[in-house]
């Protein structure tokens, strides 16, 4: 009997391990990495430490499912594995930047629209060459498209700020000053115009105007800035700033082609190694493009997004703020709601004197100074159990502000400080704040912050030290300072890197090093190693997006989402750190970027649109 019994346990152990070993064999990886440098990031603590550093790691469907050696890895290889040798390659988690909004400057890549548009539904003509040529070709330009145009079709000019992006300064101010509406009024009376600038800005004529009137005039709240695009100085002038826009997202492209803009857009933005882009989504026209492509499978990024509120009235509505409330966290893998910007633009105003008079009158007001709608809707939305999150905003006398209106709201919301820190409210940009005394409000808070790293390649920490003084300076995306503090911080974009030579490293470099492109180092006391940055760029950007579970690092059970580069980011001198190229990106274990020369190794056909609409990855 005894005997018996022991054959039994010996014959129901071999059949549970050969059951074991047959589920083993059907779930082997699809896909293995190895003989690399994974830089895992998966060290969760705020400091500068990235973790483990693996050979080789595995993919199964969507999801990593080991990290190691690559004998441990290797071993997992089904008939069915494609595996690849990296060959020594560095690959780290793919880049979560937070504040940005692609949809904005999809329409400024020419690669992308020349795809897209042809001159039979509208016209559209690129303007890239300095100032002085701007000065010269347009009028050119504008007689060719208004020629080139049917009766009634718009005319679309854009006027960009080069490779290196350095005309801003000089070309924005043409709009109402060399190229004005009367002007665009008598080259074009019968067809709407608009002149985008490249960035924020734009200029339309008078057929324009009755257009866009006509698109909005049954839209209520139609003359708040995010929505409705006209206010009576636009209607006069013809010059508006983020109005682009309602213009393009909403009126301009049609749904169909504005969705096959960004669809590509998607695409290009993780060719530079991008696989989340936290974006505020301004318009109709936007969420309207990424609700049908997440719908039809066709995401090649994540989109974590926030809603901005086009007026504060909104919020006066408590079914309204309930309804929002509910969506956070909601939506698919590819786009959830994150939080709610409920009202103001964002302005630099600071508790500091100026270097001169002329600064402070220029200074803009605070958007949350008591009185303001926008401080009574912050405040109802927080109370309310909302999470504030998105808005870019700089200066230090507003953070105050803001800081003061998420503790009131939350305590009289009766939340314990657990509660409040769940939330992780945050803001963006950071062009003068946060103070030192603040960033200890901020910690206990539990906030988590963007970052605006291009302010600082783009010399505009070196105006702030002009305007305002050393202090200031100080307080320009003071990364050091947030870091020491125990707070995590993101990195932004925030601008059209679509049609010049710059990329993500760019921006990393700007924090690593404050240099701008001129050579000018602002603050180097707030500059942070190569890891503390490449950390604010995956894994907490996971933090801000409130997906920190499944994204910003590579570690087994969260989604394969991860960058193979052509030089180790670690270790090479760090100005090459510019020159840095993303060879592949993975999104979710799908390669929705791969150039060539890794394609030939690999055996795999190159994709993406950097690649195939002829960017500068297409000869890499």
């Amino acid at each position: 009997m005894k005997r018996q019994w022991v054959l039994r346990v010996v014959l129901m152990v071999c059949v549970i391990w050969a059951g074991r070993g047959l589920g083993w064999a059907q779930q082997a990886p699809d896909t293995i990495l190895y003989n690399g440098k994974i830089v895992t990031v998966d060290n969760h603590e705020v400091n500068a430490d990235v973790g483990t550093i693996a050979q080789a790691l595995a993919i199964r469907g969507d999801t990593i499912v080991a990290v190691g050696t690559n004998a441990e890895v290797r071993a997992l290889a089904g008939g069915n594995t494609k595996s690849i040798d990296l060959k020594g390659k560095t690959v780290t988690p793919g880049l979560a930047v937070t504040h940005d909004h692609p949809m904005d400057w999809d329409p400024l890549n020419p690669l992308i629209v020349k795809k897209v548009v042809t001159d039979d539904m509208h016209i559209e003509r690129f303007l890239n060459v300095p100032p002085d040529e701007v000065l010269q070709q347009f009028p050119k330009v504008l007689e060719e498209a208004v020629q080139k145009a049917k009766t009634g079709q718009w005319i679309r000019i854009s006027l960009l700020y080069g490779k290196e992006y350095r005309w801003r300064g000089q070309i924005q101010p043409m709009l109402g000053r060399q190229f004005t509406k009367q002007m665009l009024d008598l080259a074009a009376p019968d067809n709407p115009v608009v002149v985008r600038a490249g960035f924020v800005g734009l200029l339309v004529n008078q057929k324009a105007i009755e257009e866009i009137n006509n698109y909005y005039r049954n839209v209520k709240g139609s003359n708040a800035p995010h929505w409705g695009p006209l206010g009576a100085n636009m209607e006069r002038t013809g010059v508006g700033s983020v109005n682009y826009r309602g213009v393009e997202q909403d009126v301009l492209y049609p749904p169909e082609v504005f969705r096959e803009i960004v669809r590509l857009g998607t695409s290009w933005w993780a060719g530079y190694g991008l696989t989340v882009n936290s974006s505020a989504l301004y318009t109709a026209g936007a969420l309207n493009a990424y609700s049908s492509l997440d719908r039809n499978g066709q995401m090649d990024i994540r989109i974590p997004w926030s809603w901005i509120g086009p007026h504060p009235d909104f919020f006066t509505n408590p079914y309204f703020r309930a309804g929002l409330n509910a969506m956070v966290g909601a939506g698919s893998e590819y786009l959830w709601l994150i939080g709610v910007w409920p009202a103001g633009s964002g302005t630099n105003c600071t508790t500091l004197p100026g270097t001169s008079p002329e600064v402070k009158q220029r200074e803009p007001a605070c958007d949350f100074a008591p009185g303001t709608p926008a401080r009574q809707a912050l405040y109802d939305h927080i109370k309310a159990g909302g999470r504030f999150t998105g808005m870019h905003t700089g200066g230090d006398k507003d953070i105050d502000y803001v800081l003061d209106i998420i503790e009131q709201a939350s305590k009289d919301a009766g939340m314990t400080p657990e509660q409040i820190r769940a939330q992780r409210h945050g803001y963006d940009h950071l062009a003068i704040s946060p103070r030192p005394d603040q960033v200890a409000r901020i910690k206990n808070l539990g906030m988590i912050l963007g970052g605006w790293d291009i302010y600082i390649w783009e010399g505009r920490a070196q105006q702030v030290l002009k305007d305002y003084g050393e202090r200031a300076a100080q307080w320009v995306v003071p990364r050091k300072s947030i870091l020491d503090a125990g707070v995590r911080q993101s990195v932004e974009i925030d601008r059209p890197l679509g049609y010049t030579d710059l990329t993500f490293f760019t921006v990393l470099y700007s924090g690593i090093t404050r240099r701008d492109q001129d050579g000018a180092i602002t603050a180097p006391q707030q500059a942070v190693s190569r890891e503390a940055m490449l950390k604010s760029a995956t894994l907490w950007g996971g933090y801000y997006s409130k997906r920190e579970d499944k994204l910003g690092s590579i570690e087994p059970g969260k989604w394969a989402d991860l960058i193979v580069l052509d030089r180790d980011y670690l270790t090479i001198p760090v100005d090459d750190i510019l020159n840095i190229r993303v060879l592949m990106t993975m999104l979710g274990g799908r390669v929705v970027h791969l150039v060539p020369s890794l394609a030939r190794e690999i055996g795999m056909q190159p994709t993406g649109s950097q690649v195939e609409l002829g960017g500068p990855a297409a000869q890499w």
